[in-house]
């Protein structure tokens, strides 16, 4: 039927062949053509006269269904490229400690987050390849699709460009950018949302994530690196403050919790040197006092440590306690005390050592007081169990410390302190930066600046402060008037954070 259908559009352009006597040349090479084409292919024209259009199928409903479904194919694959953006970035990103935390409380999910972060390596290949096969999905079928679906209004190759440009985008935006953003603002519980999936997808994928995590630790073997995970996680000194900084911002502990672990790291780092009281203030008992000096001496110092010494203080014989003291005066009476025979054993430290290395020591012998010497043996002063602890928590004052009259408040713009203010307590009282490095006090500080014995009247700048001495006791600078081009700040705000931000 189909052969007998094409005799007639075949006869016809033959017929008009044998007039083409009639015809433009044009006119009977195009016949001409037609009856070559018509030869070539049977079906074209099947059953039809020439210039008339063949009937219309049903093909077109189909080709629509078709592409319906690509599109929605490609839909789904850029969720599903989401879902491992999302659930990779949330895994990494999601604290160990919340999740650790909601362990211990029960919670299923959190113990299967665990699981899966335990292991670096294979969540990471898990999750990349979850994000390539997706990925090269979108493109294959995406781009060939839109295409299809363009090319009807538009030229071939007008299609195809618009088709890319639009899939990119979909995949960048709705793949990658959202599901990122949103997993670092939400990532514990995305994490937690997503760790059945994910280990249900360990499971199917185990052959290919085993190949991809064994050839990534293969290379990295062979480049003389470790695996992730295989190192120590740990956060630096600077990281651990500005997570402080952030927690305290957000109001999750307090800004004398903040202080005071701030603190900590500083004590870690400071000598003896830097918080020692200073020979010159330090108050001593001579062995050769007798007992009613003695008392008359602890009774006008708000002490309960004295340190004992022969003629001069580099001769520290020992430390007498008032509590042995007042014991042996109510038992034996001022007749029969003997000094030396209360003294305690002195223990000496050299003004380099550590902080902390001297509070183990303190905490191992039960002593509460030490004696300084510096490299040359001479006494450089005392430092107490109270000193050290002033260092974490603050200034600590019982019923017998005298107020702080150290600084005195002469205008907004001026200060008197005593020229034995640390220097170290003075950047942090009025957030300036004296140099710490080669000085302990405000006063050394100043007689660096002159470079020669102070007198009374003499001024020197530094860096916007005018510091002038106002009173002087041999070569020492007893008073100092400081003051500044700005009204210090009578409270600290945030100069650790500057601190943590310039040692990261």
């Amino acid at each position: 039927m189909s052969d007998q259908s094409n005799i007639i559009p075949l006869t016809r352009l033959r017929a008009l062949l044998h007039g083409s006597s009639r015809y433009s040349a044009r006119t009977v090479e195009s016949i001409r053509t037609r009856v070559r084409l018509c030869q070539q292919n049977p079906s074209l024209h099947s059953g039809e006269d020439l210039g008339r259009r063949p009937p219309k199928s049903h093909a077109g409903g189909g080709r629509n269904v078709t592409l319906f479904l690509e599109l929605l194919g490609v839909a789904a694959l850029i969720l599903l490229n989401a879902f491992f953006v999302a659930g990779e970035y949330a895994l990494v990103t999601a604290r160990r400690t919340k999740i650790q935390e909601l362990a211990e409380e029960g919670n299923r999910r959190a113990r299967a987050v665990q699981k899966i972060v335990a292991d670096p390596p294979r969540f990471i290949a898990a999750m990349q390849l979850g994000v390539t096969l997706t990925s090269l999905g979108i493109g294959a079928l995406g781009e060939q699709a839109l295409a299809r679906a363009l090319d009807p209004v538009l030229a071939t190759v007008l299609a195809v460009v618009i088709a890319f440009l639009i899939i990119t985008y979909l995949h960048v935006v709705i793949g990658e950018l959202v599901p990122k953003a949103v997993a670092l603002r939400y990532s514990e519980r995305i994490a937690l949302g997503v760790s059945a999936a994910v280990r249900g997808f360990f499971v199917l994928a185990y052959p290919l994530i085993w190949i991809l995590q064994s050839s990534s630790e293969l290379i990295l073997r062979v480049l003389g690196l470790e695996s992730p995970g295989e190192e120590r996680e740990a956060l630096s000194e600077a990281e651990l403050r500005m997570l402080l900084g952030r927690a305290t911002e957000y109001g999750e502990i307090e800004r004398e919790e903040q202080e005071m672990l701030y603190k900590v790291f500083d004590f870690a780092d400071k000598e003896v040197a830097d918080v020692m009281v200073p020979r010159p203030e330090v108050v001593a008992l001579s062995i050769d006092l007798p007992p009613e000096e003695c008392l008359a001496a602890v009774i006008e110092s708000p002490y309960t440590r004295y340190p004992v010494y022969r003629q001069t203080l580099d001769d520290i014989v020992g430390i007498i306690h008032v509590r042995d003291l007042f014991s042996a005066l109510n038992d034996q009476g001022f007749a029969n005390v003997r000094i030396e025979e209360l003294l305690r054993d002195a223990y000496i430290v050299p003004e380099t050592k550590d902080l902390a290395a001297l509070l183990a020591d303190f905490r191992r012998t039960n002593f509460h007081m030490a004696v300084v010497v510096d490299e040359y043996g001479t006494m450089a002063g005392i430092v107490t169990l109270e000193d050290l602890l002033e260092e974490i928590v603050g200034e600590i004052e019982d019923e017998f410390d005298l107020p702080d009259e150290s600084v005195e408040h002469v205008d907004d713009k001026t200060i008197r302190i005593d020229g034995t203010y640390p220097i170290d307590d003075f950047n942090e009282k009025f957030q300036v930066e004296l140099p710490i490095e080669d000085y302990h006090t405000v006063a050394g500080f100043v007689f660096g600046l002159l470079g020669r014995a102070a007198a009374a009247g003499d001024e020197v700048e530094y860096n916007g402060l005018r510091f002038k001495v106002i009173e002087v006791e041999g070569s020492r600078i007893e008073k100092l008037e400081v003051q500044f081009v700005e009204p210090p700040p009578r409270e600290q705000d945030e100069p650790h954070e500057e601190r943590a931000a310039a040692e990261g």
